[in-house]
């Protein structure tokens, strides 16, 4: 019997965030994942994420336990204690509302309680497998490196096992209040092709990934759309052999700056076209403006700090480590 590959913390780890980041720019990558550095502080946008998220995971962990009004205000408290712990007031002051808003915890409390109501049905019907469920899968021909990521939530609902990936958005619309770019995006996201084949992998026939969008709006709050999504095996093989040369890629220029212990002509090139996004500029284009080798600074500058990305703690992978340890031993 052929044993399976081992992950373990000397294992090449790459997600979605990294390899997306690698495609947007690979300088910007480098300063984010290669030395180390992110800007101080946290977007309140990502904090809102965060929050929501622990919040469903009241929500659908505990929907068979509580009542609709005392789920929604479980998930409330949720919310509240993951933006309190990232630093935000719980309590905002009308003169900075503009600030936050529609980010608020004031809102969120009111989506809450809207959202048992729009998907009270499917809490009850619905068979939770896992919520936030850690995976790693290796990559073909590349022994010690893995694609991994986390799954918001599985389960199994008329007849299908299905993947939940809770997503926040402002994309309003007057009709039909999400907007239809927003909702297409989600039918190309390499995200949702490798969550459909990696919680595939790992809990058997998954027959498709539900994106569950949550609009943020100030005067919308009951606002939420499910965006089902299924790829056929011809479209996933394609995402696999992409991503494989993504990762490939992505390794040998890592493999070369260890080596040379500096930026050389061509490695990490920057992407200009870059610099400027929908969600505005660059955190890092100060850097790439007034230096050429930003490894050659000692710490990182002021307004950075040095975390580095940890996707065994920040993922939880150690107890797939156990897991593949037994697997090879039986």
């Amino acid at each position: 019997m052929t044993s399976l590959p081992t992950l373990n913390e000397q294992a090449k780890c790459y997600d979605n965030t990294r390899i997306s980041a690698y495609k947007t720019c690979p300088r910007s990558y480098f300063i984010r994942h290669i030395l180390g550095w992110r800007p101080l502080g946290t977007g309140i946008a990502l904090i809102f994420g965060s929050s929501w998220h622990d919040a469903q995971d009241i929500v659908w962990g505990y929907s068979k336990k509580f009542s609709r009004e005392d789920l929604a205000e479980l998930a409330s408290m949720s919310f509240n204690k993951t933006w309190e712990e990232n630093g935000l007031p719980l309590n905002i002051p009308l003169e900075s509302e503009g600030y936050y808003a529609p980010r608020t915890p004031n809102i969120a409390r009111e989506m809450l309680y809207n959202y048992c109501i729009s998907r009270e049905r499917m809490l009850k019907e619905a068979e939770v497998i896992a919520i936030e469920q850690p995976f790693a899968v290796p990559i073909p021909d590349m022994p010690g490196h893995w694609y991994i990521g986390r799954l918001d939530k599985v389960v199994d609902y008329n007849a299908q096992r299905l993947v939940l990936e809770h997503k926040t958005t402002t994309a309003y619309a007057t009709i039909g209040n999400f907007r239809s770019d927003w909702v297409d995006s989600w039918f190309m996201s390499a995200q949702v092709k490798g969550y459909q084949f990696g919680g595939g992998l790992y809990y058997g026939n998954v027959n498709g990934v539900w994106v569950d969008g949550a609009l943020v709006h100030r005067k919308v709050h009951d606002a939420f759309k499910l965006v089902p999504i299924s790829h056929n095996f011809t479209l996933l093989k394609e995402w696999i052999e992409g991503t494989k040369a993504w990762i490939k890629q992505i390794s040998e220029e890592e493999e070369t700056f260890k080596r040379e212990g500096k930026l050389i002509p061509g490695l990490f090139k920057r992407n200009d076209e870059s610099c400027f996004g929908k969600y505005g500029a660059c955190p890092f284009i100060d850097i790439c403006r007034s230096m050429d080798d930003p490894s050659k600074l000692d710490e990182a500058p002021s307004g950075f700090v040095e975390e580095h990305w940890e996707p065994f703690s920040i993922l939880g992978l150690e107890k797939l480590v156990a897991e593949t340890g037994e697997s090879n031993g039986s």
